[in-house]
């Protein structure tokens, strides 16, 4: 079987996709994204994508709502598409008292259905958050279930909705995301490789409870063989070392890599004319006072208790989850502290990125704010590899 096609619906600043694109098994020809700095970072790192492949618009203004066409505005080339992945915004998922189909607040939701019935994918790949298995006491994942059942997906009694821990792929950060995978009626219901096997061990914590929780994987692999997984200082440690305000959108490597993850952050794809350059790693400008508090936290504590994502890495465990800023993009808004007492700053872009396994060639555009959010927003992308091993695997044997 040669690489899987496969189209980004929701494509953000392109994770999902490049997860995929890692497996040398998935062949992306299209994506789409209604917000314009995303879709310049994705155009800026597919640059063997065709322009107009790459669509900023809404998706629910190309797929023809219960049709069986695409709107002729946008030349999309839909022929024999294998797997169509995305991950529709989830805040509008609601049945306010009504059926999921009829409530307007679901309308990108609905339009990825669409576009999985009108394409006929062999396969898709959904993305959400973990709360939206509870939701209205679970009636949101029934209702969601039930759309694609009627668009002829409907195996997922044999591979149910799975909420995958990040650092168990070799993440390290404790992420948490919902992952749906649906098949063609056409094809086998059995999915042995769901949900996929863990590389590394799930972080838990005693102070951290919320991350305590049963574990997925027990019938399937002696957890004890596992490695710890990564930590932060072993993801960012070789990169320069900056102060407050210092930095650049383009740098050269001033320190060796050490551990595995740092030297695999740094490969260049063959195909590629990159660089071997550090992006996106400039520090924003904090005030002394500011620069004193980060000073006197401890790693793991808030920085400014005003702000409790405000907190200092802790330098020898995963990163606690990577957000986008808020609307203001200050500096203690949803921003890491570096766990390095000779660095006394917030993270850089670059810094959040690795966090998330972008490796170190895949540039971000746009403002810095902007480009906090295109990471903080992103399915990591060695996470998306490991579902797209199993799937690719799956579809292998058929």
């Amino acid at each position: 079987m040669g690489k899987l096609r496969f189209i980004d619906l929701f494509c953000g600043a392109g994770g999902m996709s490049l997860g995929l694109e890692m497996t040398n098994k998935f062949e992306i020809v299209g994506a789409i994204d209604f917000w314009q700095p995303a879709i310049d970072t994705f155009r800026y790192n597919h640059p063997f994508l065709d322009e107009n492949k790459v669509i900023c618009a809404d998706v629910s203004n190309i797929f023809e709502r219960n049709g069986s066409k695409v709107n002729g505005t946008y030349d999309l080339a839909l022929d024999n598409i294998d797997v169509v992945v995305g991950g529709p915004p989830c805040q509008g998922l609601s049945l306010a008292g009504k059926r999921l189909i009829d409530d307007p607040r679901n309308q990108l939701f609905l339009s990825f259905v669409d576009a999985v019935n009108i394409i006929k994918p062999k396969a898709f790949i959904m993305e959400n958050v973990p709360g939206l298995l509870s939701m209205n006491g679970g009636a949101i994942n029934k209702a969601i279930l039930n759309a694609f059942s009627e668009i002829g997906y409907n195996h997922f009694s044999d591979h149910a909705p799975q909420i995958l821990k990040a650092e168990t792929y070799g993440v390290p950060q404790i992420r948490r995301r919902l992952f749906y995978v649906g098949f063609r009626d056409d094809i086998s219901p059995k999915f042995e490789n769901w949900p996929p096997k863990p590389i590394y061990k799930e972080y838990k914590s005693v102070n951290e409870s919320k991350f305590i929780t049963g574990d997925l994987f027990s019938d399937q692999i002696d957890l004890e063989v596992l490695s710890d997984p990564i930590s932060v200082e072993e993801a960012i440690g070789d990169l320069p070392k900056l102060l407050s305000g210092e930095g650049g959108d383009e740098m050269n490597y001033t320190l060796t890599p050490i551990t595995n993850y740092q030297k695999e952050m740094r490969l260049i794809p063959k195909q590629s004319l990159k660089l071997a350059k550090v992006f996106n790693h400039e520090t924003p400008k904090h005030t002394e006072k500011l620069i004193k508090m980060i000073k006197l936290a401890d790693q793991g504590e808030s920085v400014d208790p005003k702000y409790t994502d405000s907190k200092k890495w802790k330098s020898n465990k995963p990163s606690y989850t990577v957000k986008a800023l808020g609307a203001g993009g200050g500096s203690t808004n949803r921003r890491a502290f570096h766990y390095d007492p000779n660095q006394p700053r917030a993270s850089t872009v670059r810094e959040n990125a690795r966090i998330q396994s972008f490796p170190d060639y895949y540039r971000f555009l746009g403002s810095k704010t902007n480009q906090m959010t295109q990471v903080g927003n992103a399915v990591p992308p060695f996470l998306a590899r490991a579902i797209g091993e199993a799937i690719y695997a799956k579809l292998e044997k058929k």
